[in-house]
């Protein structure tokens, strides 16, 4: 869901061994590898980032020589901290639907920068974010990205990347948030297709559609324990979120459920985790504010949701599991 691509070609380059642990390469050697792994990183997110179709065991390959087994990332606003490399496929819009895509050649000018201080690289980037890319009017966003990317000791190998709070950074993560509440093809509705189409057998967490549709519409828009992280938590955008990667993933059917299974007791996923809960997952208190939507955002969120409607022949009354904005 959170753009990490910059052009490693034209990175100004400020490095600090200052706190570097004693290796055995030297550190110029060292300091060159990892940002080759960063430019290797940019370019699986240029190929994946083109493409209308998504492969997760391709992906996953891919990212598998440049990340840590215990890779994780950590974003602001109770976004989260994930401890799985797939969560990184959510800025795709062959993933999240069309509700997004990074235009990162868009830089306004300004060159990608990199600084190092030991194992952390924090890298920025300006760059364009599109919301409902495939509409007109579209909702451009610019981006100044900053994150840090910490390297495992002595490795080549990145072990947290680290999103860092800024104002672009806000515009966007409420866009993102206004989507899971207000779009009907962004929303709940949409979760509960996924729900239908990917969570069968065991994983299923509702009984029919009408009764997903109740459960979640019914949830708040934001979470009640913390609204200053309206992805995390008992509320819409967390179940938005995780419906995303259940197409890949059928343990997040367990996190687009319901908080608690019908004895009452927690709906845990298979890896013994409960997510959406306000308990669990609940965030310090920050002073970030969803608010209510632009009036630009809400003229390209009502023209995809007209495109999905004309395209798709109504889903809101006439859904099919066989004519929907699945995943390729």
């Amino acid at each position: 869901m959170w753009k990490v691509g910059f052009y490693l070609s034209c990175i100004a380059v400020t490095r600090s061994f200052s706190s570097l642990p004693s290796c055995s390469s030297d550190e110029a050697e060292l300091a060159g590898k990892r940002l080759q792994t960063l430019g290797a990183l940019n370019s699986v997110f240029t190929s994946f980032g083109a493409s209308d179709a998504f492969n997760y065991d391709s992906f996953l390959s891919e990212l598998g020589p440049l990340l840590t087994p215990e890779f994780s990332i950590t974003v602001p606003y109770g976004a989260g901290t994930y401890d799985a490399a797939e969560y990184l496929s959510t800025q795709f819009s062959s993933v999240n639907g069309g509700l997004s895509a990074f235009n990162s050649s868009d830089t306004g000018g300004v060159l990608p920068t990199v600084s190092t201080d030991g194992d952390e690289y924090t890298l920025n980037h300006h760059f364009v974010a599109n919301f409902f890319p495939t509409v007109t009017p579209s909702l451009r966003l610019p981006m100044q990205n900053e994150l840090v990317a910490t390297f495992a000791p002595c490795s080549e190998k990145i072990a947290l990347y680290r999103y860092l709070p800024s104002p672009s950074f806000d515009v966007w993560f409420r866009a993102v948030s206004w989507s899971a509440i207000h779009s009907t093809y962004q929303g709940v509705f949409d979760v509960c297709a996924y729900h239908e189409k990917y969570c069968t057998g065991d994983y299923r967490q509702y009984d029919n559609f009408t009764s997903c549709l109740a459960y979640l519409t019914a949830l708040p828009d934001v979470p009640v324990g913390c609204p200053w992280a309206p992805l995390a938590g008992n509320a819409k955008g967390c179940k938005s979120k995780h419906k995303l990667l259940v197409p890949f993933q059928p343990k997040h059917c367990y996190h687009i459920g319901p908080l608690t299974r019908a004895d009452g007791s927690p709906n845990y996923d298979p890896d013994g985790k409960l997510k959406c809960s306000d308990a669990e997952e609940c965030p310090a208190q920050t002073d970030f504010v969803v608010g209510e939507p632009t009036g630009e955002y809400l003229a390209s969120m009502h023209a995809y949701d007209a495109a999905i409607a004309t395209a798709y022949n109504n889903p809101i009354t006439n859904f099919s599991l066989d004519h929907y904005k699945f995943p390729k």
